[in-house]
């Protein structure tokens, strides 16, 4: 049962509004935030002492209570390996970014109204293909099916290229629409990233798959340790283990280790070199990105007098990457 608002006392509803946001994307399931939840306001209706005089500050429980409620299982269900919705809140953040910034510079350097050009669509589609692509093998990468992740990148690289080289042939010129509102061209360019979005959101809850057999079983494990940069040495070694368990036992592999990528998760959680091997590549990904792209800023001119402006808060993300990144650095954080 979801707490309600009305469990709480009306002076403590900014206190738990903040509690609330603190524990969210906290790796903490829903049915146990909903019972910590009805245990914070039943002390505070039995003591009847403002919840920010009885419990401190919301930010610092929420950390102290994530810390122990927070799951290996929740953090998969969540991550893109979870299944359907975490794909798509993926897909549709990505969309929702490449419509953001393309209206943006629509609205820079065009009136009222726009002439779409026929090549720079496909250019721009064979772009959203090659994102989407990169999205859907990530997504298959987290989930253990490296084989279907390089087959999803290397396919959607084709139709990318395919589209670009299109672009080439038709060259300039050539006019697909004339004088579209500007308006009406931004709100279809910013529609297929939150329908997506919206979607997503009103999803039932999925939960992870608990139907295997011992074969797949084993290979997604396999995927999940390498997805997670667990060594090869290494990864061969937990999975013939785990064989001659199961060759021993007579049980299933998931009635004795339960879901194939929660263990994949805490096996890589506990490998040195597995954890400064995400690290590092998280890491320069967060950092690499924004430098890239205010490359890109910068050799396209597309932003005209706002060129250095953008540039700059590029450059500052790619810094605030950094120290997030070093201050998370696997040596330091975990012994």
């Amino acid at each position: 049962m979801t707490v309600g608002a009305n469990v709480w006392p009306v002076g403590d509803q900014e206190w738990v509004a903040r509690y609330r946001t603190s524990m969210t994307d906290r790796n903490v399931s829903a049915l146990a935030l909903d019972e910590r939840e009805s245990e914070l306001a039943g002390t505070v209706h039995e003591m009847k002492v403002p919840a920010a005089e009885l419990f401190g500050d919301a930010e610092e429980l929420a950390c102290e209570d994530a810390a122990e409620l927070a799951t290996v299982e929740e953090e998969v269900r969540t991550s893109l390996a979870g299944g359907l919705q975490p794909a798509l809140k993926e897909v549709g953040g990505m969309l929702m970014g490449v419509g953001i910034v393309t209206s943006l510079i629509l609205i820079i350097r065009s009136g009222w109204s726009v002439d779409i050009d026929t090549a720079l669509v496909l250019i721009g589609a064979s772009v959203l293909v090659a994102f989407v692509g990169w999205v859907i093998a990530r997504v298959l990468f987290a989930s253990g099916r490296s084989a279907a992740a390089v087959g999803a990148g290397v396919g959607a690289g084709v139709v990318a290229v395919a589209g670009i080289a299109s672009a080439a042939n038709v060259g300039a010129g050539h006019i697909a629409a004339s004088a579209v509102p500007l308006p009406l061209l931004v709100a279809g360019l910013l529609s297929p990233g939150t329908a997506t979005l919206v979607i997503a959101d009103r999803m039932p809850r999925q939960e992870l798959r608990e139907n295997w057999d011992d074969s797949q079983w084993l290979r997604r494990f396999r995927g999940g340790l390498r997805a997670r940069l667990v060594p090869a040495v290494t990864a061969r070694g937990h999975v013939a283990e785990i064989e001659q368990t199961l060759a021993a036992g007579g049980m299933s592999a998931y009635s004795e280790f339960g879901h194939p990528l929660t263990l994949a998760h805490e096996v890589a959680r506990a490998d040195k070199s597995a954890r400064r091997r995400l690290w590092a590549v998280s890491t320069s990904a967060a950092v690499g990105a924004p430098l890239c792209l205010a490359v890109l800023v910068v050799a396209n001119q597309s932003w005209g007098m706002l060129t250095i402006p953008v540039v700059v808060a590029f450059f500052l993300m790619a810094a605030g990457a950094f120290v997030v990144g070093w201050g998370r650095r696997p040596w330091t954080t975990q012994r």
